[in-house]
């Protein structure tokens, strides 16, 4: 799986000159070119709270859809 190889990935693209991007920002934090995808810790902390939000008795369909 390639999001948990970022370290490597952008190594070996340097090494290659090989431009590269994937959907994790650890991706360009380890060196590599660029990421395209949303912050995962931040979608999984936005998980929890709709997932709190459900366990206190709010109803799944009453909950707003949000772009952070």
């Amino acid at each position: 799986y390639f999001a948990y190889r970022s370290e490597l990935l952008a190594l070996l693209a340097t090494r290659h000159a090989v431009p590269a991007m994937t959907q994790s920002r650890d991706f360009p934090l380890a060196g590599g070119l660029m990421s395209y995808g949303g912050d995962f810790s931040q979608s999984h902390r936005h998980t929890g709270m709709y997932a709190g939000r459900i366990l206190k008795g709010e109803k799944p369909s009453d909950l707003p859809v949000q772009r952070v």
